[in-house]
């Protein structure tokens, strides 16, 4: 037993060396997974309990097939012969789950893989179960994966030493040129042989194909067309290295390409409208609805990172902001009390939803919120005739929704038997007793009609009453009287369609105007009405292509038309149109619908109204109603007036009084036999509100039969055709910096020409926007019924701030109806916060004195006040003025001294007045000397009072430059940011003040060689410095820079000036990384792939640190290594961004980083094993900061000026705006884009102009420009990055029309003689002179001149006299009489401005004889 001991122990030991020698052999088994991450493809997301996913193959290394696995992730099960199935069902929400395996080999040893289980991609093949990943997903799920590579022959693998190649970035949306290099890939070699490149893999063989190509000789590795991170988010490559002449192959290498998002993409609501509904006694803070909105860009992004606000909500009462919403989810809140379904039942807001933060890419939407569960009294109608006959009531009119108060009384109805006995009055019939039931009752002993509540003209038009009448105490009973009421309408519906979508079918073919469908909407209000006069738009049709605008459509009809050729049904086989029906002809409600179009290889007859009572007693006719504006049709029947006597003899009716045959004639007529009014055309109620008719009725046969003139009376129902208009435009204002909350200081006040006192002129007034909206969005709220505007936030600082600009809006149908918007420009003044306090004494006026003395602060007056003069400034008073009469004077600067007369004090009321505008750069503070002396007793005086006048400075100055033009010299070696010269402006305005505060800009430079922008300006000091090396002093000796100086802190009033510098005595190529074998610079081992560069991009949201790639040596798989790194931002300044794990070689950063502060970072990264005194060779890693859209464009100068004349043609480019932009050149973020924003005057068309999107050039767009009645136009331009789809601003663009040149100038004569010595230069030959009509001192009127022929060798100059009208020939050459005696010169004249119409040049002859001269 002993022995079979002994040789077992000598079996392990042999064995145990056989394997140790077999570990030192790099060929002998290894223990292990086959690949460090195992990847399982299945076809679906939800995944079964007791599915097989496939088998994971561990090698063992001594023949075992069974093995011990264990599942870190408890789901998924690993049986011994390493088949993964399902213990419980999975559902992989991103697409993919990612979990740790363990498995023992036959020494107990752990060794762990990862394993990733992800649903397949259409194109790949869904029965494979395993396939090697090299980019496995670490436990931490991180987005950056481990480059190394398996150890078994099978997959992808990398040789024994060499570092990992990690992934790296290419922003989508690159402009190109393409294809564009990404990297070189390399092996080593290539140093030895030729290799020849290859790669397979998505975006090459595999679907995308043919977006990646390399070079099969060089490793350059392009894409060939812009990437779309939307459509694919990575693509993995594989990359083949193969020696064209000997028989040598590297192991394919894994990139992987990552595709880094752009914010290219707006934000889109998940639907629109949004509907919710809150309680009107919802308190603050009750959030009842939330609105959502999705983007594409990639999520946990700034791209994507969608913030909401509201921009306006309807209506804005009874407080402008009743809500307010959470700007992250969306949550939409009360913030307000006062919510009232009676009043306001439905709100509309209007979304925004942007992405950035709420700084990029934006969209609209709407969320509809409806609230859950004033006094138009109408003149008394009392009738009385006071004659035998009857009378015939006509119906009157009653508008629908009144806002009461109910009961109402709508007219009193009275019998005539009322003077005699006391009559009780009842109804009957619709309203009253009949359904719907008590919507109206009358008084039973008045008469008096009331009607009970608000009525609907849309559930019933109108009302049938019978009145009764019967006497109290006798026998009387008048005949049951008809009573109509008309139920007037009012615009409360909004239009619906009658179906949505709509269909329709239209050939590619279509000719323009051919038309193919319809849309059509219905509206619940009157019919043949503007409140029912449905018209339609376009609001957008998608996709926007090949045209913006393929279709039309009717206005009225609905009828949707072809408008433009060019319809594709292979390219757009369908189009969606948004369609708006609104009613008031299109001004009014309105609602939208779609219209789907697939691409295919009015009488308004009033009732007749008969009155008869069937009586011996007379009736009284009320006054009836006519709404302005009626469409008609005219004539237009009012009523039928008709006489009892009707019923026995035929009468004649006729009209008078006015509308008939008193101004305005002719607006009513009658029918002679019937007894028909009519009003023949609409009626306005501005200008007239009612008329007074007689209506005259005679019987036909017998003259002596006539009704005694009966009164009618039409008022005219006030209808909203009139908007707001405010009283002045601007309002200014004036508000102390120091002012309290709820200080009101100024008021804005329009006016309505529609009825007083009702919905239709009941203004409201509110806050539309508050330019700057500093130091918050809103310092400022307006009384919504006076327009008092008041401070509601502190921190008014005019140093800061010292002006705002309110944009406010005017609103009827209290705030709901027509609205127009005016301008609150408001002053912040100086409040003097060391002055001495104001006493006040007890009797509540006046200034108080203590002891004996006053105690008066100085007080501000602006420079330059409008007046008007005089103007009070302070009232004087004496506390003696209680007991007496005091005489008040005023002595000292500006009184009796020196400038005289600018003060005046009233003497009794002691009221101190300015007499005209002062001018603080005159005179910066007066020193008055009040008087006060009893007017009885000269013996009570006041000791005299000193009063300060401060003169507040406004900015009436532009700065001035100490010289000009400056001058400076720069060495052609010098260095970036060498500073060399300084400009200085000085401003008369107040110092330390915003008015003198000169801020400088470049605005050009000439040459703009061999960069435009050799040079920057330091905004606040005017010091000049060089921004770009290429300065050449062969090629370029002197540049001429034009600057700008601008007061409020470059905001205001500005100069411009030279700067003229005289220079005294490139090619960014990337850096190919090759790692060399050598024993200096950095290297890499023998055999090994090149690292391509890192990018990260800018503003990156972290969390940080965050982790960039992971760094491994090969050395990694056998011993323990550390990491470390130098370079660019870790040792290096900017220290710190860098950091990386000395054990697991994470690279982090630990920053955001910002591209426009530093564009790369060059770093070394060193691998070192402790334990084995190992080291790899240091390697270089390049971190490139990928550009994000984070500067706004920035105009070159504000405001440009140009000059156009005023005959210019179509076409004709005048001046041209520029703007920069500081992210990456050649790149969408820098891509500035222009359009025109405003035209100031909008006059004779708003669209005068046009604007180069791209050059910034601006142009004539239409004729009808004329100098004399628009002189000058301001342009606000807008320039916009992303192709004018991203960031912008805005600047301006003051445009002077000059004169045209109309006419030519004339030369006075046509021919002149002259005769000159031979052999002087410079002497004067002859003057020219000539005539222009054109404005004297414009570039029309100024004149040039030319010799055109007669002076071949150059012998005379011509050039233009200092009267700007005369050309001067003088000798260039000397003359030789001997050689040519005679010449004759051809001369002709032009303006400086070229002419736009043909115009004759003129022309004149000299004759020049050259003079002998006699020579020694």
């Amino acid at each position: 037993m002993e022995t079979m001991r002994i040789v077992r122990l000598g079996v392990i030991i042999f064995l145990c060396q056989e394997l140790s020698c077999g570990f030192a052999d790099e060929s002998s088994c290894l223990p292990g997974f086959e690949s460090e991450l195992l990847v399982f493809k299945v076809h679906r997301d939800h995944l079964h309990r007791g599915k097989r996913l496939g088998r994971i193959t561990f090698n063992t290394c001594d023949g075992r097939t069974r093995t011990l696995f264990q599942s870190v992730d408890k789901r998924f099960d690993v049986n011994m012969d390493g088949v993964l199935s399902l213990k419980r069902p999975v559902t992989l929400h991103e697409g993919h789950k990612v979990f740790s395996v363990h498995a023992w080999d036959s020494s107990g040893k752990k060794h762990t893989a990862f394993v990733r289980v992800e649903r397949a991609h259409n194109h790949e093949e869904h029965h494979m179960d395993t396939e090697v990943n090299t980019t496995p997903q670490m436990e931490s799920l991180s987005d950056f994966p481990v480059l190394t590579f398996p150890k078994s022959s099978s997959g992808l693998k990398r040789r024994k030493r060499g570092w990992v190649i990690p992934p790296f970035n290419e922003p989508e949306n690159s402009k190109g040129p393409f294809p564009k290099k990404l990297a070189q890939i390399k092996s080593d070699y290539a140093k030895e042989t030729r290799m020849v490149y290859s790669i397979t893999g998505e975006g090459v063989d595999l679907d995308p194909k043919g977006l990646f190509t390399i070079e099969k000789l060089t490793g350059n590795l392009f894409v060939t067309q812009k990437l779309d991170r939307e459509k694919k988010a990575s693509y993995r490559l594989i990359v083949h290295a193969v020696a064209a002449e000997v028989d040598i192959k590297e192991t394919p290498m894994e990139v992987i390409v990552h595709v880094i998002d752009q914010n290219d993409n707006n934000p889109v609501f998940t639907q629109n409208p949004f509907s919710g509904h809150v309680p009107e006694a919802a308190k603050k803070d009750f959030e009842f609805m939330k609105v959502t909105a999705t983007d594409a860009d990639e999520p946990d992004n700034d791209n994507s990172d969608v913030r909401y606000s509201i921009i306006s909500q309807d209506p804005p009462s009874p407080k402008l902001k009743m809500f307010d919403i959470n700007t992250v989810t969306g949550g939409i809140r009360v913030i307000e009390t006062g919510l009232d379904r009676e009043k306001y039942s439905r709100y509309t807001l209007v979304i925004r939803a942007a992405d950035m933060a709420g700084e990029g890419r934006s969209t609209t939407g709407t969320a509809v919120i409806t609230v859950t569960d004033s006094n138009n009294k109408a003149p008394q109608f009392e009738y009385s005739s006071g004659r035998k006959g009857g009378c015939i009531i006509p119906p009157f009119n009653e508008p629908e929704n009144s806002k009461g108060p109910f009961p109402k009384k709508l007219v009193q109805i009275k019998s005539d038997y009322a003077k005699e006995t006391r009559m009780v009055y009842s109804i009957t019939g619709e309203g009253a007793d009949l359904e719907p039931k008590g919507l109206f009752t009358i008084e039973k002993f008045s008469g008096n009609l009331f009607v009970t509540q608000k009525l609907d003209r849309e559930k019933k038009a109108s009302y049938r009453l019978v009145v009764h009448a019967v006497a109290a105490e006798v026998n009387i009973r008048e005949t049951p009287m008809e009573v109509i009421v008309s139920v007037i309408d009012q615009n409360d519906n909004n239009p619906v369609f009658t179906q949505n979508p709509f269909s329709g079918h239209v050939p590619e073919a279509a000719k323009k105007d051919f038309e193919f469908m319809k849309v059509t909407a219905t509206d619940a209000d009157e019919p043949d009405n503007d409140n029912s006069d449905v018209r339609y738009s376009i609001i957008s049709q998608d996709p926007p292509l090949p045209k913006l605008k393929m279709f039309d459509i009717n206005t009225v009809t609905g009828g949707i038309r072809v408008i433009e050729t060019g319809l594709d049904r292979e390219k757009y086989s369908r189009y969606t149109l948004v369609i708006r029906a609104a009613d008031m002809a299109g001004e009014g409600r309105s609602t939208t619908g779609t219209a789907v179009i697939t691409v295919t290889d009015s009488n308004n007859k009033a009732p007749q109204f008969e009155y008869s009572s069937g009586r011996k007693g007379g009736c009284i006719i009320p006054p009836f109603n006519e709404p302005e504006n009626s469409k008609g049709p005219f004539p237009k029947k009012l009523v039928q007036i008709n006489s009892d006597f009707a019923k026995e003899t035929r009468m004649v009716y006729s009209i008078t009084g006015e509308g008939a045959d008193l101004e305005p004639k002719g607006l009513f007529t009658i029918e002679k036999l019937t007894a028909n009014l009519f009003v023949t055309q609409k009626l306005d109620r501005e200008k007239k509100a009612s008329y007074r008719l007689i209506v005259h009725a005679v019987a036909a046969d017998d003259a002596r039969l006539k009704e005694a003139p009966m009164e009618v009376i039409v008022n005219v129902i006030d209808q909203n055709d009139n908007s707001p208009v405010f009283t002045q435009n601007p309002f200014s204002g004036h508000v102390p910096e120091a002012a309290k909350k709820d200080f009101e200081f100024m008021k804005v006040t329009a006016t309505d020409a529609d009825e007083p006192d009702n919905d239709n002129s009941d203004v409201r007034y509110s806050i539309i926007s508050q330019d700057p909206p500093l130091p918050k969005l809103k310092m400022f709220d307006i009384n919504t019924v006076t327009g008092g505007i008041r401070v509601i936030e502190t921190g008014l600082d005019r140093e800061k701030y010292s002006r705002y600009t309110l944009v406010i809006r005017a609103a009827d149908m209290a705030g709901e109806g027509r609205s127009t918007t005016g301008t609150a420009v408001i002053t912040v003044t100086d409040s003097n916060n060391k002055a001495p306090q104001f006493e006040y004494s007890s009797s509540s006026f006046g200034l108080k004195r203590r002891n004996g003395g006053w105690i008066i602060p100085p007080f501000n007056e602006p420079e330059n006040s409008k007046g008007p003069f005089p103007k009070k400034l302070v009232q004087i008073k004496s506390d003696y003025a209680k007991e007496t009469r005091m005489v008040y004077s005023i002595t000292g600067e500006g009184v009796d001294l020196e400038p005289k007369g600018l003060f005046t004090i009233d003497k009794f009321s002691g009221n101190l007045f300015v007499t005209q505008k002062l001018d603080r750069e005159h005179k910066a503070s007066y020193r008055l000397v009040v008087h006060a002396v009893a007017a009885d007793d000269a013996r009570l005086r006041e000791a005299p009072m000193e009063v300060i006048v401060n003169v507040i400075d406004q900015n009436d100055n532009s700065p001035v430059f100490t010289q000009n033009p400056f001058s400076g010299h720069v060495p052609e070696a010098a260095k970036k940011d060498f500073e060399f010269m300084k400009v200085t402006a000085t401003d008369a305005d107040e110092p330390d003040n915003d008015n003198s505060d000169v801020r400088y800009t470049i605005l050009s430079q000439d040459p703009p060689l061999p960069k435009p922008k050799m040079f920057d300006i330091n905004t606040v000091t005017g010091g000049i410095r060089v921004i770009e090396t290429g300065l050449d002093r062969e090629k370029y000796s002197r540049y001429t820079l034009v600057i700008r100086a601008a007061d409020m802190a470059g905001e205001g009033r500005s100069t411009t000036g030279t700067a003229v510098i005289t220079v005294t005595d490139s090619n960014n190529k990337a850096p190919q990384f090759e790692y060399s074998s050598s024993s200096f610079g950095l290297k890499r081992r023998k055999r090994g792939w090149v690292i391509p560069d890192l990018n990260e991009p800018e503003n990156s949201k972290g969390p940080f640190p965050k982790k960039l790639v992971q760094i491994k040596s090969d050395y990694a798989k056998e011993t323990r290594m550390v990491y470390s790194i130098t370079g660019e931002g870790a040792d290096l300044d900017p220290k710190g961004l860098f950091t990386i794990d000395k054990f697991s070689g994470n690279l982090f950063v630990t920053q955001k980083l910002d591209r426009e502060h530093k564009a790369s970072y060059r770093l070394i990264a060193h691998s070192v094993g402790p334990d084995l005194d190992i080291k790899e060779a240091p390697m270089e890693v390049i971190v490139n900061v990928i550009d994000q859209n984070d500067n706004n464009p920035v105009f070159t100068q504000n405001p440009f000026s140009g000059h156009v004349p005023e005959a210019a043609p179509k076409d004709y480019e005048f001046m041209t705006v520029t703007a920069t932009d500081a992210d990456e050149p050649d790149n969408d973020n820098s891509d500035v884009r222009y359009t025109i924003i405003s035209q100031d005057p909008p006059l004779p068309n708003p669209n005068m102009f046009d604007i180069n999107t791209v050059t910034g050039g601006i142009r004539v767009a239409l004729p009808g420009l004329e100098r004399e009645k628009y002189s000058r136009y301001s342009l606000v331009i807008r320039a916009a990055d992303m192709a004018g789809e991203g960031r912008s601003t805005t600047g301006t663009a003051v445009i002077t029309v000059t004169d045209s040149n109309d006419n030519a100038p004339q030369f006075e004569q046509n021919s002149y003689t002259v005769s000159v010595p031979e052999n002087e230069v410079g002497m004067e030959v002859a003057r020219l002179p000539v005539t222009d009509d054109d404005e004297p001192g414009s570039a029309a009127w100024s004149t040039k001149y030319r010799i055109v022929s007669g002076d071949t060798d150059g012998f005379f100059n011509v050039s233009t006299g200092p009267s700007q009208l005369e050309g001067i020939i003088i000798t260039a050459k000397p003359l030789d009489y001997e050689k040519i005696n005679l010449y004759n010169l051809w001369v002709i004249v032009e303006n400086d401005d070229p002419c736009f119409q043909s115009l004759p040049t003129s022309t004149a002859t000299v004759t020049v004889n050259v003079r002998d001269v006699k020579e020694d």
